[in-house]
């Protein structure tokens, strides 16, 4: 990184904008920045690194102000620098945050901090960030380092190094662990110790499992009242818990065996008595199958009466049954005449209502029988009615044009009469806003004098309004406070009441405790306290309430929440008088009278010229209105006027079409109101006349068809047992009712059959048998004891059997226990060694265990940079020293103090080693001076071989002495190799006379400025 170009402006003691040219400063590789103390020489390197992080290195950071004391008020403090890292050159351009006027009024508003940084490409800067975070992210990623590396390695503050050079241990390793990131190392520590404490728990783990089996298995055991000290087994001893789960298991399974014995004895016995009772059983059963048949037997013989009658339904249905099909013809044909009869006597009677139809039938009144209107008649009639329907039905054009010529003529008329009124309408609105526009232009000079103000007037009743609102809520404060302290000292009261209650109750229960157990002793069992079964003396009960636990502990618990209520009462009470203090601060101890008083007249004042404000727009856009409503008026009524003219002269012409159209259709219309009307009587005629031809004729082959169909019935009954139709349409039955009787008739046959059957079986034959033989039938009783012996012996050998099933789960369930015993002892060795191995390495790690200097990893890591720097430094040391000392780390330990951050100096001239605080001054700084250059080697190293272009050393040239300032410049000479500038911060005179490169700070009263001074060096 190479510095190029620095502006400052309003920063620390620099009011004015100062320019620093860098490159004109390193034209020589070395340049001198001097000025009197507190001038500002360290304000320009902290210009430098703001510019680039942010923030100024050290102490003075913590300041947070910025801005320099001497600028104009109105001046931001800003930074500008430009430098080129990694061959690409950059402008970062910062401005703190700072306080600045307002630009309303009085006072100052906060100006957040900003950052804008841009990129030199080809001739152009182009913008790369804008926002704080995003360009230090950048800023960061370009230079490879943070402020703290930075401020170290390319700032070298003499002052920090002389410290670090006499620093113990812990100083150095907290300066090291800014400058090399040994994060890694430390978390790798942290890894192994979490690792070991994983280790460890995995193991715990592991074990708790095993103690877990080991106890598991001794509850199994004990659930068979199988004691562990009756085997002789020590649960605490986890050395012999395989060997106890051994006898476990073998003490388990012989109960179990014996259990099975005796199981099996019972459930023989048990059987012999189950076969007793179904023994017993089974006679019962053959009685009542027996006794079922009989039953049986008796009910089928009564329905034969019922079945026979069912029979001969059944077979005059099936007679009648053959006929159907005839019968079902001829009632058709029965029905169908009657039909086509309804029909003819229907359409007759609607062709007789019909006045129209008269004029068809040739003269024919309304009396004529059916008779008379014979099928020619009617036919002629047809025929005279469509011939006159059409002619009508061709006028119809002629008539609805008409019907359109008289709407039209209707709509003309009205559209006339709403023209003229519309237009008298305008004309009245025209003169009305007239009047009202004059009106308004003599309102408006008053109006706009009163709304005069406004502004000004709402911010006296804003001022008012919180007047009024501070001193109304600070007597509401009052009140809340004394409502709380009353609240607080009833809470209060209530609490130490309880309390008292609550510690009373509690000293008379432990006083009763001995009673309590007195009393629960039992002459012959164990005392709980000292296990004696004997208790000649007890205590005695002097009576009187007793105070049970469930007593004291609700007094407790009332206590408890009676304290919470008391501090939730407290709180209470200090924010209402917190409450009450500001609102006294601001002001809410006026009088409420005196502050709503003022706030009615500023309101008023305020309401008066608001309603002046409103008027006055309103009267202004009323004229406005008022003007553009008498144009739009206008030129309303000039269109309103053409459109009647149009209107008029259509009407004129529609009434000469009426009169024409009107006489024509008046001969066809005749007496109708209209022509359709006249077509609709035409019309209603000639249906009538055709529906009374069309029945005329479908009632003639009804009756023919019916005929027929009678011939044919009369000849199929011939050979029947039924005299009519009717009969026979009687017999047949419902195709339900048939399908019933024949089910009934086939079940009574099937139940037969099943009777015959049911004798056969060898149940009932052998009930007839034992009933021949005189064998009793088995009674209840007999059964009942039956059943008692069999379900006694059944559930002992259930109870025997679950006994000893149960037994056997146990002794499973502990020969699984003892499997997993052993497979976890598999795992638990194996993570035994790997919890032994991990904790080793983890407290080696540490510091700890067998590292014999007891220095951590990261220490050790540190250890490694410090003998880098230290290697570093001696190569620069020995030529500030002319050859005597060389820096050398040591690892050596002191006491029981940690080893590993030790820094010795070699004496060249006596070959000692001494302690680092044995220097003298002149001595020191060239030793830290070395220290500090060989620091920011090792530094640039471990960032990835940053170029740094750019050096500042600052102070400490003043402790040395000609020859030994002599040996420091030509080891800053050296350092401008490759290119690199050095800039060294100082005020010695002698280093003005050497270096020619010069920036000078000058200090004044109005702030300081810095001057570029270039002269020749002496030799």
């Amino acid at each position: 990184m190479r510095l190029h170009h620095l502006e400052i402006q309003a920063f620390g003691p620099f009011a004015d904008r100062q320019v620093v040219d860098f490159d004109a400063l390193s034209s020589q590789g070395l340049f001198l920045l001097n000025g009197p103390t507190g001038a500002g020489k360290s304000s320009v390197l902290d210009a430098v690194c703001f510019a680039l992080y942010g923030s100024v290195p050290g102490a003075r950071q913590a300041a947070k102000r910025l801005r320099s004391d001497h600028a104009a008020a109105s001046l931001a403090p800003e930074v500008s620098l430009e430098f080129t890292a990694c061959d690409r050159r950059f402008r970062v351009v910062r401005s703190p945050a700072w306080d600045r006027p307002s630009r309303r009024g009085s006072g100052t508003t906060l100006e957040q901090a900003r950052t804008l940084l841009s990129e030199r490409i080809g001739s152009e800067w182009v913008q790369k960030s804008a926002r704080n975070d995003e360009a230090g992210l950048e800023l960061q990623a370009l230079l490879g380092m943070d402020k703290e590396q930075f401020t170290k390695v390319v700032m070298l503050p003499q002052g920090e190094f002389a410290a670090f050079l006499r620093a113990d241990a812990k100083v150095r390793r907290e300066l090291l662990q800014k400058l090399f990131s040994t994060t890694r190392f430390e978390d790798l520590e942290r890894l192994l110790a979490e690792e070991s404490q994983r280790a460890v728990r995995a193991l715990a783990e592991q074990e708790g499992k095993q103690r877990n089996l080991f106890l598991r298995a001794i509850d199994e055991a004990e659930r068979h009242d199988l004691g562990v000290a009756d085997l002789g087994i020590d649960p605490l001893s986890a050395e012999e818990w395989a060997a106890s789960m051994r006898v476990l298991v073998a003490a388990l399974a012989e109960r179990r065996d014996a259990a099975a014995g005796e199981s099996t004895e019972l459930a023989e016995r048990s059987a012999l008595a189950d076969g007793a009772l179904a023994a017993l059983r089974r006679r019962q059963d053959r009685f009542d199958a027996l006794e079922r048949v009989r039953t049986q037997q008796s009910a089928h013989r009564e329905r034969a009466q019922d079945i026979a009658r069912m029979a001969d339904l059944a077979r005059r249905h099936d007679e009648a049954h053959r006929l159907a099909a005839l019968l079902h013809l001829d009632h058709e044909a029965s029905t169908a005449a009657d039909s086509a009869r309804t029909r003819y006597d229907e359409a007759l009677r609607r062709l007789r209502d019909n006045a129209a139809s008269t004029e068809f039938l040739g003269g024919a009144d309304s009396e004529d029988e059916p008779a008379h209107l014979t099928r020619e008649r009617l036919t002629a009639a047809c025929a005279s009615s469509s011939s006159t329907l059409a002619v009508l039905r061709a006028a119809l054009p002629e008539e609805r044009r008409l019907l359109e010529v008289r709407s039209e003529l209707d709509a003309r008329s009205k559209e006339l009469v709403e023209l003229d009124t519309r237009i008298e309408g305008i004309d009245a609105v025209i003169a009305r806003v007239q009047l009202e526009r004059a009106a308004d232009t003599e309102r408006l000079a008053p109006l706009r004098e009163a709304a005069d103000g406004l502004t000004h007037l709402r911010a006296d009743l804003a001022a008012a309004v919180a007047t009024e609102e501070t001193a109304r809520q600070f007597r509401a404060a009052q009140k809340r406070q004394v409502t709380a302290d009353a609240d607080h000292a009833a809470a209060s009261e209530r609490f130490l009441d309880l309390k008292e209650q609550w510690l009373t109750k509690l000293q008379l229960r432990l006083e009763q405790a001995a009673e309590e157990l007195a009393e629960s002793l039992v002459d012959g069992e164990p005392c709980p306290v000292c296990g004696s079964s004997e208790h000649p003396s007890p205590v005695a009960s002097p009576g009187g309430d007793r105070v049970s636990l469930a007593e004291e502990q609700a007094a407790r618990r009332l206590q408890a929440e009676a304290e919470k209520v008391l501090h939730a009462a407290r709180d209470l009470r200090d924010r209402a008088r917190l409450e009450v203090a500001d609102l006294a601060a601001r002001g809410g101890g006026a009088s409420p009278e005196d502050a709503a008083a003022a706030a009615r007249v500023a309101r008023k004042k305020l309401t008066d010229a608001e309603a002046a404000h409103a008027e006055r727009a309103a009267v202004e856009e009323r004229i406005q209105r008022g003007s553009d409503d008498e144009e739009r008026s206008c030129l309303l009524r000039d269109s309103l006027r053409e459109k009647r003219s149009v209107a008029d002269a259509r009407r004129s012409s529609l009434l000469d079409q009426e009169d024409a159209l009107a006489s024509r259709l008046a001969g066809l219309r005749g007496d109708a109101p209209s022509l359709a009307a006249r077509i609709s009587a035409v019309q209603s005629a000639d249906d009538d006349l055709e529906a009374v031809r069309e029945s005329l004729d479908a009632l003639a082959r009804a009756e023919t068809r019916q005929e027929d169909s009678r011939r044919r019935v009369s000849e199929a009954l011939r050979d029947t047992p039924f005299e009519s139709a009717d009969a026979a349409r009687a017999a047949l039955l419902a195709e339900d009712d048939h399908a019933r009787i024949l089910g009934a008739i086939r079940e009574y046959e099937a139940r037969a059959h099943r009777l015959d059957a049911a004798w056969d079986e060898e149940s009932v034959r052998e009930g007839l048998r034992e009933e021949q033989e005189g064998i009793e039938r088995p009674t209840d009783e007999d059964q009942r004891l039956a059943a008692g012996a069999a379900d006694d012996l059944r559930g002992r050998a259930q109870r025997a059997g679950i006994s000893a099933e149960v037994l056997g789960h146990s002794v499973a369930q502990l020969e699984t226990y003892a499997r997993k015993f052993a497979d976890l002892e598999q795992v638990i060795e194996p993570l035994r060694a790997h919890a032994r191995l991990v904790a080793a390495v983890a407290d080696t790690a540490r510091g700890g265990g067998e590292n014999l200097y007891k220095m951590p990893l990261a220490t050790y890591v540190l250890a490694s940079r410090l003998e880098q720097v230290a290697a570093a430094a001696t190569e620069r040391l020995l030529q500030m020293s002319d050859g005597r000392y060389a820096l050398v780390h040591s690892d050596a330990t002191a006491g029981n103090k940690r080893s590993g951050l030790g820094l010795n100096v070699i004496d060249g001239w006596t070959g000692n080693r001494r302690d680092t605080s044995t220097l003298s001054g002149g001595e020191s700084f060239m030793a830290s001076l070395a220290l500090a250059l060989g620091l920011a080697d090792v530094v640039q190293q471990e960032s990835g071989g940053l170029d740094i272009e750019t050096l500042f050393v600052d102070e400490g040239f003043g402790s040395l002495d000609d020859q030994a300032l002599e040996h420091v410049m030509d080891a800053l000479e050296g350092l401008r190799s490759g290119g690199r500038v050095v800039g060294l911060v100082s005020h010695v005179p002698e280093l003005k006379q050497r270096v020619g490169a010069q920036l000078q700070v000058i200090k004044g009263r109005q702030g300081s400025s810095l001057r570029f001074v270039e002269q020749p060096a002496s030799v």
